[in-house]
């Protein structure tokens, strides 16, 4: 248990402690994927690969809501002096109803999960078990952001990455194969919720009024969307991949050269979430104006940024692919910069993102995420190349076109903000790289 952490913090403070935590444990999250990478080849990765992304994917998918309502209610009520236990026990009864409802329907599935996607019973029950555990995690990360106990929810971080670390190279050490990493990701989230457990809060001075989570995630339903589509897009490949007909080895190698060339992504990803109270700020006090004039120099430090990833990769990305993986993964530099186009894109996205929600434009934003969406399932199906090729030139199509989308949205609409207060979007989370 860790006691000793402060409850309360400067919000400078609490925002330099969050970034090291993410910065710490994208680093133990790379060296979790190198470990596995080196010990189990290409082809021994593959099913690893799917259950990484199909974990996270839906984990996303099914947990952000929880995380987003908890930090945003519990706080607004904490600050105005009301019960805000409502809100977690409204939450934490739709989060139970879920977690029941998805265990059972994936353990209704599971043959066809089973035959179709893993392969392996162990690793279908992988991925359920750390869905579900995922849950309490998410749940937590909430209570830590509406009682801004932020050293706190950093710890957890970075107890979750560590303790994958520490449990996969054991497990390989042991000769357990891919079932060692893959009961590291199970396990991980289990140690981050008992090791750091919440700080005492000061009891509410007064009763607060019922609370629906159900209404609540209608409200942010917009920016849900976006998080699902977006991770389809940026997490999906593998599974992709895999229904296409690719061989374990081949998803393997795309696994690996996915997460090498999001590197650049995976670390600014949290810096562009953070712009966008600044943002808001700035429309708000400094009118449409000053509001263009900041996402134009946001979109093209964006865009340069976007053109170092796509010409580092071109000119390294072989030689750190053989660093990170091994020799025995031997990417194509066609398909590494295409994957780094896709990350590039996926920023600029990103950064759009934070305009159209600062404008009180969420639904166009998750518009331009399924537009982007689409666009890649007509490639995938048009597309008459190899299976690798095919899910990477699909995938950079289909954010390509969702930037797109989300920059016509916003030209069109930048001189006519709603004036309704979008959610706030969380950092990307630490444990996807």
């Amino acid at each position: 248990m860790l006691t000793s952490l402060r409850t309360r913090q400067g919000a400078g403070a609490g925002s330099a402690y969050i970034a090291g935590s993410f910065a710490v444990s994208g680093v133990l999250t790379y060296v979790f994927q190198s470990l596995s990478l080196h010990a189990l080849g290409p082809a021994g990765y593959g099913p690893l690969a799917l259950l990484w992304s199909t974990t996270f994917l839906t984990v996303q998918v099914l947990w952000v809501a929880s995380t987003q309502t908890l930090g945003r209610y519990v706080a607004e009520r904490e600050a105005q002096g009301q019960d805000w236990r409502p809100v977690i026990s409204s939450v934490r009864r739709w989060q139970i109803g879920v977690v029941v409802v998805f265990v059972l329907a994936t353990l209704l599935a599971s043959p066809v999960l089973t035959d179709e996607l893993f392969g392996n019973p162990w690793l279908t029950a992988a991925f359920v078990v750390a869905v579900a555990a995922y849950a309490p995690e998410y749940f937590r990360r909430g209570l830590f952001n509406g009682h801004h106990q932020s050293s706190r929810l950093g710890a957890q971080i970075l107890a979750e990455s560590s303790g994958r670390v520490l449990i996969a190279s054991a497990l390989l050490a042991a000769g357990l194969g891919v079932l060692g990493p893959a009961a590291a990701i199970v396990l991980a989230p289990l140690i981050g919720v008992l090791v750091v457990r919440p700080a005492p809060v000061e009891p509410p001075k007064r009763e607060g009024e019922p609370f629906s989570a159900v209404n609540a995630f209608r409200f942010t339903g917009p920016v849900l969307a976006c998080v699902a589509f977006a991770q389809a897009l940026m997490n999906g490949g593998p599974i992709l991949a895999s229904l296409l007909g690719g061989t374990d080895a081949q998803v393997g190698l795309f696994g690996a050269a996915l997460i090498l060339t999001r590197v650049p992504q995976y670390v600014l990803s949290p810096a562009i979430g953070a712009l966008l109270p600044h943002a808001s700020r700035i429309l708000s006090t400094q009118g449409s104006g000053a509001f263009d004039r900041f996402v134009l120099r946001a979109v093209g430090a964006v865009g340069l940024v976007g053109i170092l990833m796509v010409g580092g990769t071109w000119a390294l990305g072989e030689w750190g692919m053989t660093l990170f993986a091994g020799r025995d993964f031997d990417a194509s530099r066609e398909m590494l910069v295409t994957l780094a186009v896709l990350a590039a894109f996926y920023l600029m996205c990103d950064m759009l993102n934070q305009a159209l929600f600062a404008l009180g434009r969420a639904r166009l934003a998750a518009f331009g995420w399924l537009i982007g969406l689409l666009v890649s399932a007509v490639c995938v199906a048009v597309l008459n190349v190899g299976t690798l090729e095919r899910v990477s030139y699909s995938l950079a199509l289909g954010t390509l076109a969702a930037a797109a989308s989300q920059a016509a949205f916003y030209l069109t609409v930048r001189k006519r903000p709603t004036g309704r207060a979008e959610p706030v979007i969380d950092p990307e989370d630490p444990a996807i790289p």
